[in-house]
């Protein structure tokens, strides 16, 4: 492995730890925060946005996705998917160590098997590194293709979140479904930072990156993820949140960039049989993961509620 690998490598690990510190913030700004709900997304923003807990980890999240997408441009898959699964270990790690999270014996199989996964799709890749796409724009059609279904599925995981949330015996939801909302919108996201950086390759303007779609679609559907996430870690445990988004991120990049750059799939037999193998194990992942939080699983704390008239008044009835 030659220098410049190797300081691509480091600069892959110092992206995803950055980019997953982030998420240690988001969890420490929703102590700062009243409960957040799907239904209310503008309300749910304005405390994320005035929030600068929130905020420091926003420009962290961003900076180290960038520093991903630099890195992984120079660096075959087969390397880059392992680092990017090292640093969910180190979480993984903290959250259990420090915030005294707990995961069962299945869901410790579900996070197992998206480790094999990950080594699987990255094999699959062989030793070239990941090109970047073209600076072209794409189709409105095409645009349309990779951001509505997401957009619908976060939609309804805020909704259902929402409805089944309350109550007395309601059991919450283990993170699964706000990890799948969150990361398909984030793996599109995701999508647009390679695009920007494509431009910017290219032409070397910020004129032209802002003529281009990508950053607008970068901030839409982040945006999304975004709030999404924030509403995760209020309701539930960061690790298992951070394991389905990942993988579920991933996942999506793949697929957003075959529609939007081209990207072509292995076409030998043993490479495309370890991606759809990759794919597989990832998908029986997700089966595996427990849909609800069990009764005795430590969520370290509830998000407070805001001190008002009406809280008042109750508790004076």
């Amino acid at each position: 492995m030659d220098a410049a690998t190797v300081g691509s490598a480091f600069a892959a690990l110092l992206g995803t730890s950055v980019y997953y510190l982030a998420f240690l913030m988001f969890r420490h700004a929703a102590l700062r925060m009243p409960p957040l709900r799907g239904s209310r997304p503008f309300r749910a923003a304005g405390y994320m946005l005035t929030d600068w807990i929130w905020m420091l980890g926003g420009v962290m999240l961003f900076v180290g996705l960038a520093y991903e997408v630099i890195a992984f441009a120079e660096l075959p898959l087969s390397v880059a998917q392992p680092i990017f699964a090292l640093s969910l270990v180190f979480l993984l790690a903290y959250a259990t160590s420090f915030l005294g999270e707990r995961l069962s014996r299945r869901e410790w199989a579900s996070v197992a098997l998206f480790g094999a996964a990950t080594v699987l799709v990255g094999l699959s890749s062989g030793r070239d590194p990941a090109r970047l796409p073209s600076a072209s724009t794409p189709p409105v059609f095409e645009l349309a293709l990779v951001t509505i279904p997401p957009i619908m599925v976060a939609g309804l995981v805020w909704l259902v979140g929402d409805r089944t949330s309350g109550g007395r015996h309601a059991r919450p939801l283990a993170g699964v479904a706000y990890g799948i909302g969150a990361g398909v919108c984030a793996g599109v996201a995701e999508a647009g930072v390679r695009g920007i950086a494509a431009v910017w390759i290219a032409d070397g303007t910020v004129e032209a990156v802002i003529r281009s779609p990508y950053p607008y679609l970068t901030l839409l559907m982040a945006g999304i993820s975004l709030l999404q996430v924030q509403i995760a870690l209020q309701r539930c445990r960061i690790s298992i949140v951070a394991t389905i988004i990942t993988v579920i991120g991933r996942t999506m990049l793949v697929v957003t960039s075959t529609v939007l750059f081209d990207d072509t799939w292995p076409d030998r037999p043993v490479p495309l049989a370890l991606r759809l193998t990759g794919f597989s194990l990832a998908i029986l992942a997700i089966v595996l993961f427990p849909r609800h939080e069990h009764p005795h699983s430590a969520i370290p704390y509830a998000p407070r509620r805001r001190k008002g008239p009406a809280a008042t008044a109750r508790r004076a009835a």
